[in-house]
């Protein structure tokens, strides 16, 4: 018998009704009138798989089907059973002993051969890289994630912190007229975040995002004061010179 071509359908193996005739030293009309005879004994799923249609179409154009059933409105594919059952029907010396090598070296699929130790410590320190890998990879993920956040109540404080650093300097002092002058000073706190707002493009600046504070405390640190705010501040602290 020679090498028979591996045919399988859903994982399982079968073998064509031309592989059964090559196999058992006879032909596919023999094969197919013993079938035919003996149809009562023979069991669909069991012994034998029937393709129509469709299913018969896949299945031809992922295998190489050599016989007349390539062309025929059904294809018989037939299990460790069936070839049992063609076996007895031919009943020859051939036949029996091919099937029996059939069972032992065709429709029992191969087991796995063991690992060796070093092939079993080698698995595992592939193992480990992938796992290292795929935590590498999900901690990446999660930092990015962090920085995409909107900014941390620590995060607001610095940037409160870098506000007063900056307003409290260009207003002249916290002793100053200007700054103690709550309604200015509002107009300057309001011009500094509108133009932090408008930098980001948010609603709040508290809704800059956590990668972007370094920034923020670099734009708040580069403010300048319009024209007419420090027009505004240098008049309120001129009448302090002037009561003096």
């Amino acid at each position: 018998m020679n090498e028979l071509q591996i045919t399988e359908y859903k994982s399982i193996r079968v073998l064509t009704t031309q592989q059964i005739a090559e196999a058992y030293g006879s032909d596919t009309r023999v094969i197919s009138n013993n079938f035919n005879r003996n149809k009562e004994r023979y069991i669909e799923g069991k012994h034998y798989i029937c393709l129509e249609d469709g299913e018969k179409r896949e299945f031809v154009d992922h295998h190489q089907i050599d016989d007349g059933s390539k062309k025929a409105s059904k294809l018989y594919l037939w299990t460790e059973k069936g070839a049992f059952l063609h076996a007895k029907s031919l009943n020859t010396d051939t036949a029996w002993e091919v099937y029996d090598r059939l069972v032992d070296n065709y429709f029992e699929k191969p087991k796995a051969v063991p690992m060796t130790t070093d092939q079993k410590i080698q698995l595992l320190a592939q193992g480990n890289v992938e796992l290292t890998e795929k935590v590498n990879s999900i901690d990446k993920d999660l930092q990015e994630f962090k920085q995409d956040m909107p900014l941390l109540a620590l995060e607001c404080q610095r940037i409160t912190w870098a506000k007063n650093n900056k307003i409290v300097p260009l207003m002249g002092g916290k002793s100053s007229p200007a700054y103690r002058n709550r309604s200015l000073r509002t107009k300057v706190y309001k011009d500094l975040d509108k133009q932090l707002k408008r930098e980001f493009g948010v609603d709040t600046y508290k809704a800059i995002k956590r990668n972007q504070c370094n920034l923020a405390v670099k734009i708040i640190e580069a403010y300048k004061l319009p024209m007419f705010l420090k027009e505004e501040i240098d008049a309120e602290n001129a009448q302090m010179s002037f009561e003096v």
